[in-house]
Formats: structure tokens, C-alpha cells, sequence
């Protein structure tokens, strides 16, 4: 509460001081730098709490490089980096304009010039920020897949998170509309309908175990008590993530009022709080599995080993067996990802 206090004070403070409510003497550019430091000495101050989130967010980039082992929190938290893509890219855009000075120039001149409208911020920079997080679960899924020789879910769901990597390429690197833009506008829709779809089913089906046909819709154990809360959840996840949409299309004029000055920032924390609703009944999902009869034959996260048997030794597969299946993820997504470069770099 005190930081969202902190965060609305100075933005109304801002605000006020571009429209000239307030003495010359207070230099708008040097308001969100307060802020920033603001930022910076709370979380030192309150190290002991955000430590453990701190903590997380390594081990999910470390296991590129260092290995480590993939349990419930960091694929959690992967997942949640996966709903932060416009956070990230708004992060970067803030650190680009602050250490090349651009945030000296009242004009704006210097900002359009060294950021938005700079060739490897729009190419390299935010194309990274944007798929990263869906590349950190797609590794994930191979690591566990590795460990467990499951092709499903795991390879299932790193087919997920490659389509999802072509879409977020496409719409990076195709920025502007030229005269075949009913083209690009067809590939792109198609593209994310596949998305959306394999996404949203997964959403209900898996990571919140409902869709149970002999549950009516639903499934067997229900901690929330009211069935209507969990079909509101689903119409809500889907509404979500079709309003999602909208901030990803790649294409400047998009034919939408205030897009995307006012509309954008507003989807962008709506996409937000739909993640906060599934890491609710992501979480119940992931609790039912480990204290119900359910978790036999799979995979125990490291924070609940203590509590339950240690899963069975998976079976040992053939080399071929193994590439047979990789094979399929690799010439499936290749193919994919560079169907969307491709394309998404020829404007």
C-alpha cells in the first residue's frame, strides 16, 4: 500500500509539473529518477523480505548457464515473467533514456532519436526483452523432460511456449505497416489464434486441472467452495487473453481509438491481474496434486519432497527414442521461429 501511495504521488507530481502547476525551480525530467531511487533504497531497506523473490528470479536466469534444478517456484515465476514482457520492455526503454542522457532533453528530441526510434533498441534490445521470459520456460520443459523422459507434458508444453515465441517475434520485428499489410495481418492472426487456443486450453486443463468432463466442467475437489467462481475464471482467462492481443499487434496504425497511448498501459495491467487470478488457482491445482492421491506417477516439486514419496525412476529411452522426440519440438519450432523472422523482418 505505502508503495503504490509513493508510485501515484509521484506521477500526479509529474504530471503536475508538465502542466505547469508548479514553480519552474522542480525539473520534470529529474520526477520518475526520484522514484527510481526511491525504488532502490526500499528494496535495500527491506532486503529481508524481497530477498527470497530476488533469489528466484537468479535461479530462473542462472539455470541457463549453471544448470540447477527446476521446481514449482521457479516455474512460477518463469511464468509470470511470460506476463511481464510490456513491464520488461518499459524497463529497458526507462534504462535507455536515463544512461544515454536523453532524459536531460525537455524537447524529446534526444529520447526519440537514441531510443524509440534507435535501430538496435528496436531490433536487438527489445526483441530479447520480449522473448526471454518464454524462452526461460521453454528451456524448463526441456530440463524436465530430460530428467523424466515424459514427452507429456513437458515437450507438450515447450511446443506451447515456441509458438508463443514466434508470435512475440513476428510482432517485434515487424513494426510498421507497408502496402502488403493484409498479408503480414493474416500471418500474424493466425499465428496468435494458435497461440491463444493452445495457451488458454492449457491454462484450464493443466495448470488449473479443470475441463473435467466427469466433474461437470470442472473437477473433483474444489477449495474455493462456489463452482461459479471457477467458470468465472475461465471466461475471465480467456477475455484476458484475448484483450491481450491488442498490445502485441505489429503494426503502428492500429485501427483502435487511443491505441496505444491510453489503452496500452491499461491491457498491459490487465494482463497483470489475469496472472494474479491464475497463480491462484494455479497455486490450489498445484496443493490438491501434492496432498491428494493424484500425485503418484509424476514429478514432486522440491518444495514439497518432504512431504510426499519421491516420484518413481522414469524409464530408460534409447537414443533414438530420445531424438525422435526432440526432433519433432526442434523442426516444429525452427521452422516456426523462422517462418516469423523472416517474415517479421521483411517491411
Amino acid at each position: 500500500t505505502n508503495a503504490t501511495i509513493i508510485v501515484m504521488a509521484n506521477f500526479l507530481l509529474y504530471y503536475k509539473v508538465l502542466r505547469g502547476d508548479f514553480p519552474g525551480w522542480i525539473p520534470a525530467p529529474y520526477i520518475p529518477i526520484l522514484l527510481i531511487l526511491i525504488t532502490i533504497v526500499w528494496c535495500i531497506w527491506n532486503f529481508n523480505s524481497v530477498k527470497r523473490v530476488f533469489m528466484a528470479i537468479y535461479e530462473v536466469i542462472a539455470l541457463l548457464w549453471l544448470g540447477g534444478q527446476v521446481n514449482f517456484l521457479t516455474a512460477f515465476v518463469a511464468d509470470v515473467f511470460t506476463s511481464m514482457v510490456k513491464v520488461f520492455v518499459d524497463i529497458a526503454f526507462t534504462s535507455c533514456v536515463m544512461f544515454t542522457g536523453a532524459w536531460l532533453d525537455s524537447s524529446g528530441e534526444a529520447t526519440q532519436s537514441r531510443c524509440a526510434h534507435n535501430w538496435y533498441f528496436k531490433r536487438i534490445i527489445t526483441v530479447l526483452v520480449t522473448v526471454l521470459p518464454l524462452y526461460f520456460r521453454f528451456i524448463q520443459n526441456i530440463k524436465l523432460y530430460r530428467k523424466y523422459g515424459k514427452p507429456f507434458p513437458f515437450l507438450v508444453n515447450a511446443m506451447k511456449y515456441v509458438v508463443s515465441l514466434a508470435v512475440s517475434l513476428f510482432s517485434s520485428l515487424h513494426g510498421t505497416t507497408d502496402a502488403n499489410s493484409e498479408a503480414y495481418l493474416g500471418i500474424y492472426l493466425f499465428l496468435t489464434i494458435i497461440a491463444t487456443i493452445y495457451s488458454y486450453v492449457w491454462d484450464v486443463a493443466m495448470d488449473w486441472g479443470l475441463g473435467r468432463r466427469l466433474h461437470g466442467g470442472l473437477r473433483s475437489r474444489l477449495m474455493y467452495g462456489r463452482r461459479w467462481v471457477y467458470w468465472c475464471a475461465i471466461f475471465i482467462d480467456l477475455f484476458g487473453r484475448l484483450l491481450w492481443i491488442i498490445t502485441l499487434m505489429p503494426f503502428n496504425d492500429v485501427p483502435i481509438p487511443y491505441f496505444p497511448d491510453v489503452l496500452a498501459p491499461f491491457l498491459a495491467g490487465l494482463e497483470l491481474c489475469r496472472r494474479a487470478m491464475w497463480g491462484c488457482f494455479r497455486l490450489e491445482n498445484e496443493h490438491l496434486n501434492n496432498t491428494g492421491y493424484r500425485r503418484i506417477d509424476g514429478p514432486v516439486p522440491d518444495h514439497f519432497d518432504s512431504a510426499m514419496r519421491a516420484p518413481p525412476k522414469p524409464k530408460a529411452k534409447t537414443l533414438l527414442q530420445v531424438l525422435k522426440e526432440l526432433s519433432i519440438v526442434v523442426g516444429l519450432g525452427g521452422a516456426l521461429i523462422g517462418f516469423s523472422i523472416y517474415f517479421g523482418l521483411s517491411n
